[in-house]
């Protein structure tokens, strides 16, 4: 006869398990960053003596443009990842399986369609002449966009592979082996720049080297949870267009994404030059290395919150939530901090004088990074339980809306005027999202911000009691 356990020892083991989870979960996403930090490091610098600034440009200006494929795949991706978490945290892994496979099917055909009209019009488009490109021709530029267009389709599957090492558990082996594919590429890629030269074969190499890592993926998947197979035999329409709402939602936040990171590359080359979007560009990047850190905290935490919402434990949602923001407020202040003071001194040394530091820009893009930060980590809330649409919405109109601020503002205030239109953008964000999320994990405005400067113990924080 098989002894009843108390209760109290169910409630701990299930308490250690998620830590394991957690930790396991920050120590992978924690990767992300530090690959994202030593490619972006390493590479800028490489390329930038590789090719000079003027080539240079051009490669960000003709990578920017294959971005807004993102929107290919129909939001399906992170919408199957946060339906499949909440069905399994509920026992369903019969309905997993469906929303799995019918977003696989849904995503293949969508964005190989996709592609096939995108490699028909690439070729009539003035591309040198729209993006003001010095060193290459329309024919050029049109095969490059091109190959990274295969590159975002091919890169697409992993989002759909994503969703299955999310839902059951293995959330941290799906995102290492996701952060080795980006370094392995960013390795060839940066060393055929500088054995060959050429904008096309670079692309190519990425392309090459995402094709194998993607099916690296996909099979280390199929090990790892054998009930996730891939195929149609339990695709269904009636699951596709239960999902269709929140898959739509998240076509927005791809688009506002590629609007607030690639929009503005786009907007400046066109107002002042590619000089100007290296500029900008590699300023953004050193202003957002608190945001990559940030990122830890919310990457990790999303298959929890669907895990939590799927199995009616709100108390918990709320707690991580409160931590989270708690985790964001102190990473963006005193990486804020150490950047205005060191900041200059990196960006002299990183990229070695062979584009000017501009403070006033620089010094606004750090507060885009700590209000950025602070309500995409309380987005997520609504982004695991696919309750997301409103956001994102009003996320892409912020978006757009910023890209005709920073119309107007580049001409008199030059990068600073870009850099004033995506604070604007962000701080309309921060209040819609927070107000949104304290709603959704059913917490006061008063508590949570009393709970904000409360040090918290993560052993007894994660306990999962009922009251918070």
């Amino acid at each position: 006869m098989t002894p009843i356990q108390p209760e109290g020892d169910i409630l701990s083991r299930r308490s250690s398990t998620l830590r394991g989870r957690l930790m396991r979960g920050f120590s992978a996403t924690a990767l992300s960053p530090v690959v994202t930090a030593v490619v972006q490091l390493v590479s800028v610098p490489v390329l930038l003596h590789a090719w000079g600034a003027a080539k240079y440009g051009d490669w960000l200006l003709l990578s920017a443009i294959p971005s807004y494929l993102t929107l290919s795949d129909l939001g399906f991706g992170n919408a199957s990842g946060s339906d499949m978490s909440m069905r399994v945290a509920a026992g369903d892994r019969k309905g997993a399986l469906e929303t799995f496979q019918s977003s696989w099917a849904l995503v293949t055909i969508t964005s190989f369609t996709v592609l096939l009209l995108a490699s028909v019009a690439v070729w009539w488009v003035p591309w040198q002449r729209l993006l003001r490109l010095t060193t290459n021709s329309n024919l050029n530029a049109a095969e490059i966009i091109l190959v990274f267009c295969a590159y975002v389709i091919v890169a697409q599957q992993n989002g759909v592979a994503e969703s299955g090492y999310r839902c059951d558990g293995h959330f941290a082996a799906g995102a290492f082996w996701n952060s080795m594919q980006r370094l392995c590429e960013a390795v060839a890629g940066t060393t055929v720049a500088v054995m060959d030269g050429s904008l096309l074969t670079v692309a190519l190499t990425y392309l090459g080297a995402r094709c194998v890592g993607s099916l690296g993926y996909a099979l280390l998947l199929r090990h790892k949870s054998p009930w996730l197979r891939y195929g149609v035999r339990h695709a269904k329409l009636t699951t596709i267009k239960k999902m269709v709402a929140p898959a739509l939602g998240f076509i927005a936040l791809p688009a506002g994404t590629a609007l607030s990171l690639q929009g503005f590359t786009i907007v400046i080359g066109a107002s002042m030059g590619p000089v100007a979007v290296v500029s900008f560009s590699t300023l953004r990047t050193l202003s957002r290395l608190t945001f990559q850190a940030v990122s830890v905290v919310t990457n990790a935490l999303w298959p929890e919150l669907s895990r939590a919402f799927g199995a009616g434990n709100i108390s918990l949602a709320r707690r991580l939530h409160r931590h989270a923001c708690q985790a964001s407020l102190g990473v963006s202040l005193l990486g804020g901090v150490l950047l205005w003071v060191f900041g200059p001194s990196i960006y002299h040394v990183w990229i070695r004088q062979k584009v000017p530091f501009d403070a006033s820009c620089f010094h606004i893009l750090l507060f885009v990074s700590a209000v950025n930060s602070l309500w995409n980590t309380s987005s997520v809330i609504s982004m695991s339980v696919n309750g997301h649409c409103r956001i994102a919405a009003i996320y892409m109109g912020a978006a757009i809306g910023s890209l005709g601020i920073a119309w107007v503002l580049i001409p008199p205030f030059g990068e600073a005027g870009a850099a004033l239109a995506l604070l604007a953008a962000d701080s309309w964000m921060a209040a819609f999202a927070l107000r949104t999320a304290l709603r959704q994990v059913e917490d006061s405005h008063k508590k949570f911000l009393g709970a904000l400067f409360v040090i918290p113990r993560l052993r007894e924080q994660l306990q999962p009691a009922t009251e918070a």
